[in-house]
């Protein structure tokens, strides 16, 4: 007997549970590539407005590396690349890497809900499962009594296989949920910190194309911190 035969023995939950874990699972490996790609750019930006807050890297890398990051369509390159957009008041750039900010933080917590309803629903199927499994091994004994001792006990198996499948897939679905959620935040910490950075090199910035026309005869001067806005992307 293989393990889906023995599983399909829960009872007829288990065509509720295993598809529902299957998708779980899909979402996982989804989400888990995504937000390990969106996470390797935002802290390679911010690795570089560091240095450049030190003045020890050039403004036109920084150009550069926000103009890469949105053309991979990376989340943090599409939020900075604002700061590169000279038609954009500086009084306005606050309102609106937040506004973008928290429109591109729901990319990030995409299809999350489906494993936050798994989380929930997997346990109750599995309970589910359970009542169902003594019910029939109830309905065995009203009839035949204890002559049928085989017919009991698979029941009660139906029961306990129902259950334990829908506490696996929840604890293994908690346990990715978590830790996806953890990693979101980090990126979103991350965001916030290339933000405030970014308020310290504006005026830089602004002055970019002018650097760039330098830059061929002689390498880019470090730049130093400005005044620094509020700024809450949470």
């Amino acid at each position: 007997m293989n393990l889906l035969e023995y599983l399909l023995r829960g009872g007829p939950i288990m065509y509720l549970l295993l598809p529902m874990s299957a998708i779980a699972l899909a979402v996982i490996t989804e989400r888990l590539v995504y937000i390990r790609r969106e996470k390797i750019g935002t802290f390679r930006i911010l690795a570089i407005l560091r240095k450049g807050a030190l003045g020890e890297q050039g403004i036109g890398d920084v150009r550069k590396l926000l103009e890469d990051s949105n053309k991979k369509h990376l989340i943090v390159g599409k939020i900075l690349s604002l700061f590169l957009d000279r038609k954009i008041s500086e009084g306005d750039i606050e309102h609106l890497v937040e506004a973008e900010a928290l429109l591109e933080e729901k990319r990030l917590k995409e299809w999350m809900w489906i494993l936050d309803t798994t989380i929930t629903m997997a346990p109750l199927l599995g309970l589910l499962g359970t009542i169902m499994g003594i019910i029939s091994s109830f309905h065995v004994m009203s009839i035949s009594g204890l002559g049928k001792p085989a017919q009991i006990t698979g029941g009660v198996a139906e029961a306990l296989i129902a259950t334990a499948t829908g506490l696996v897939i929840a604890i293994i679905s908690l346990g990715f949920y978590n830790m996806l959620n953890t990693q979101i935040r980090e990126i979103r910490n991350g965001i916030e910190s290339s933000a405030r950075l970014l308020f310290h090199l504006q005026e830089h910035l602004t002055r970019s194309d002018t650097s760039r026309s330098v830059s061929g005869s002689a390498p880019q001067a470090g730049f130093h911190a400005q005044g620094q806005p509020e700024l809450n992307l949470r």
